[in-house]
């Protein structure tokens, strides 16, 4: 399953995979189980795409293991979300990045989750992008002013747009790149969209971004993360089922997906 995933990846014409994130369900596997899995997506990609890996854990301790294990699998860079539940002090988790940086054979992408775990400020993010091995940020916010501030005031660091939904308004404030769960299944429309963005054509843009939008409304409704399984199955593509506590779909929710994803898939036909 995990080779047919990354060649359905591979034939939209992405740069790169995320591996072991949100979409991953990575949170609710043992260490061992990713370690496998990023080592098993790193030999399917084989040198054809850039991969990031998701090595964050609330324990520093596991996001070192993870690091290192992923270090001589081939890929570029890692990432890792700050640790969660427990209500760390600001500095206990620049503390945490900065073990990490430091630990790491990789440069490290530090993630802004605000929605899910504690937020950065711009002062915060300075002080982590001084470390040489942090060299970028994930940033899944509605605050596109941060984004702004991010790309004017640290030029060098790289900024990735985080929510699919808001992707047009991520590259127009500057961001260079954006990581999301839909981009799996239909990263080949926002490779479009972000040309169109770069070249001037914003009604162009928003098209598509309304596009994505409205399979985007309906993943929210059944399910991000079992409804994009159920995408994937639709496009012939199956993953199985999300883990629990994760819901199946009914039969209801893949007929909402079906429709939705139809615009889509006429789009790609089209092109």
């Amino acid at each position: 399953m995990t080779r047919r995933l990354v060649d359905l990846q591979a034939r939209q014409g992405i740069d790169g995979i995320y591996v072991g994130g949100s979409s991953g369900e990575a949170i609710l596997q043992s260490r061992e189980e990713r370690a496998a899995y990023l080592a098993d997506v790193a030999e399917a990609a084989a040198g054809r795409m850039k991969l990031i890996a998701h090595v964050g854990a609330v324990a520093t301790a596991d996001v070192l293991a993870l690091s290192e294990a992923v270090a001589p699998a081939g890929y570029d860079a890692i990432s890792a979300i700050p640790p969660f539940y427990y209500d760390f002090s600001r500095v206990e988790i620049l503390a945490h990045y900065r073990a990490i940086a430091d630990a790491s054979a990789l440069p490290l992408i530090v993630y802004n989750f605000p929605a899910r775990t504690a937020g950065f400020t711009i002062a915060e993010l300075g002080e982590l992008f001084a470390h040489e091995k942090i060299i970028g940020i994930r940033h899944t916010s509605s605050d596109m002013f941060l984004l702004e501030r991010i790309r004017r005031l640290y030029p060098d660091a790289y900024v990735y747009n985080g929510y699919d939904e808001m992707a047009l308004s991520g590259f127009a404030m500057g961001a260079q790149g954006a990581i999301g769960t839909t981009y799996n299944y239909m990263g080949d429309l926002y490779v479009q969209l972000r040309r169109d963005v770069a070249e001037g054509r914003l009604d162009d843009a928003r098209r598509l971004q309304g596009l994505a939008n409205v399979l985007i409304e309906v993943l929210i409704a059944v399910g991000v993360m079992p409804g994009s399984k159920g995408v994937l199955d639709i496009m012939g593509v199956p993953m199985g089922h999300s883990r629990r506590p994760f819901r199946q779909l009914t039969t209801e929710d893949r007929a909402l997906l079906e429709k939705a994803v139809g615009p889509i898939l006429d789009w790609r036909k089209a092109r």
